[in-house]
């Protein structure tokens, strides 16, 4: 939401009118893209998500499942380890940067050293600062439990 609330803000201070602006935001959301680790399955169990079994068998496994952001959330892929999820966000950042997307943030839950992290690995990556970094909110929190890191991006030219 802060990267269209930004999307919106440039395009207003601009001089757009509403129709404008909100032209601005739709292709903005159409352009975001946003992936997400969680560090544990429990989280999902307790809302409903999955299964006991499932979160049992993925916290014996170490499954960090990455997700993605769109219209809804959507598993991307599983992989084992805390460190393999790090590395395949950072990959991720990679693959937006390539992309054209060098407008870029990182969010957290209760995970600042982590975050840190990848905002270093990522300024390497897109040569840039984040536009912004940020906790995401207990409503989220709610139901992916502590641990969470995400990094999305969109391109600058949407912000201007």
């Amino acid at each position: 939401m802060g990267m269209l609330a930004l999307a919106a803000c440039a395009a207003a201070r601009a001089g757009a009118d509403l129709p404008t602006v909100a032209a601005r935001v739709r292709e903005a959301r159409k352009r975001l893209r946003i992936w997400f680790c969680l560090d544990t399955l429990e989280y999902l169990r307790r809302g409903g998500r999955i299964g006991k079994a499932q979160a049992w068998l993925g916290g014996t496994l170490k499954i960090k499942p990455i997700l993605s952001l769109e219209y809804e959330i959507v598993p991307v892929e599983r992989v084992r380890t805390a460190g393999r999820a790090f590395e395949r966000m950072v990959a991720y950042a990679q693959e937006l940067h390539d992309a054209g997307s060098d407008g870029w943030v990182v969010q957290h839950i209760q995970a600042e050293d982590q975050a840190q992290r990848l905002i270093d690995r990522c300024r390497e990556i897109f040569d840039s600062e984040p536009l912004f970094t940020s906790e995401v909110g207990p409503v989220i929190g709610t139901y992916t439990g502590p641990g969470l890191i995400g990094v999305g991006a969109l391109p600058r030219s949407l912000l201007s």
